[in-house]
């Protein structure tokens, strides 16, 4: 397929693509997905069925959504971390909790501290955390999600710590 082709045929599928997206994500991302979405489509010119491409396009937007809201359901969960609390907790509280993320986050290895911070405070994805760390994107997804669940391992695990000292 010629980029006059493949302009002329996905193009017209432009504004069913964006209604389709707008159905599903805030309408804050809905370019930003679509523009991932036909660049997906780019690469992969040559391999879509020709006169399906509208279907084509609309189950790799499923996952292209699907990802989208994976990923912001992480972050939304490790930022809620940091979210103040709708009621004012004890000082005692406060002082244990910022002790205990400190001290799991001091446990943490410098480069998972590293990835942490790149996807969940610079709001960067697996592609552009490899780039910043000089890997490939699936490198960088596995140590990233391994990175978040030694985090989780170490606050479980003071969590633990805690409950049995303070039932002895």
């Amino acid at each position: 397929m010629t980029p006059e082709e493949f302009n002329a045929v996905f193009r017209a599928q432009l504004p069913e693509i964006t209604r389709f997206l707008a159905r599903r994500l805030d309408h804050s991302h809905v370019e930003d997905i679509a523009s991932d979405l036909f660049e997906l489509a780019w690469s992969k010119k040559d391999l879509i069925p020709k006169g399906l491409e509208l279907p084509w396009l609309y189950k790799s937007a499923n996952y292209l959504v699907a990802n989208f809201n994976r990923k912001q359901a992480g972050r939304n969960r490790l930022l809620s971390i940091f979210e103040r609390p709708a009621t004012a907790p004890s000082a005692e509280s406060i002082a244990l909790a910022d002790l205990e993320l400190s001290e799991a986050w001091g446990r943490l290895k410098f480069a998972e501290r590293e990835l942490i911070t790149l996807w969940s405070l610079d709001g960067l994805n697996n592609a552009q955390i490899a780039a910043v760390i000089g890997t490939n994107e699936n490198t960088a997804a596995i140590r990233l999600t391994r990175a978040k669940a030694h985090l989780k391992s170490i606050l479980v695990e003071s969590e633990n710590f805690n409950d049995s000292e303070t039932s002895k």
